[in-house]
């Protein structure tokens, strides 16, 4: 009996611990549900989904429109996928903030945003 009291107790801890990863995993994504629209708007409403800082001039983005975002996805994926397209990129701080710059402003060294070419490398 003994014997089968612990192999009991060793799938209950495996168990919980598989439950408590799942959830680590997906808390790691977020929920957006942002619309197609003049990016001032789009990245204020990202930032508050996502409870993250972005800085940007309100006079960089004037004149740019996002796609929508909808669905879960990692923070630094949901603003690549809201980026792209516009002209726009990030740059991510140590502290986890995020700059957010025109494309040509941003340098070398700005994170990808999906569908858009990287400026040449200076040399």
């Amino acid at each position: 009996m003994g014997n089968a009291t612990g192999v009991y107790r060793v799938a209950v801890v495996l168990l919980l611990f598989l439950l408590c990863a799942c959830a680590r995993a997906d808390s790691a994504r977020v929920r957006f549900d942002i619309a197609a629209q003049p990016a001032a708007l789009a990245l204020n409403e990202f930032a508050r989904q996502a409870d993250a800082t972005l800085i940007f001039s309100y006079d960089s983005v004037s004149n740019v429109r996002t796609r929508s975002l909808q669905g879960r996805y990692p923070v630094d994926e949901g603003i690549a996928l809201l980026l792209r397209d516009t002209g726009l990129a990030y740059r991510k701080s140590s502290d986890g903030t995020y700059l957010i710059c025109l494309r040509a402003a941003c340098g070398p060294s700005a994170a990808a945003v999906p569908g858009e070419p990287r400026p040449p490398e200076r040399q």
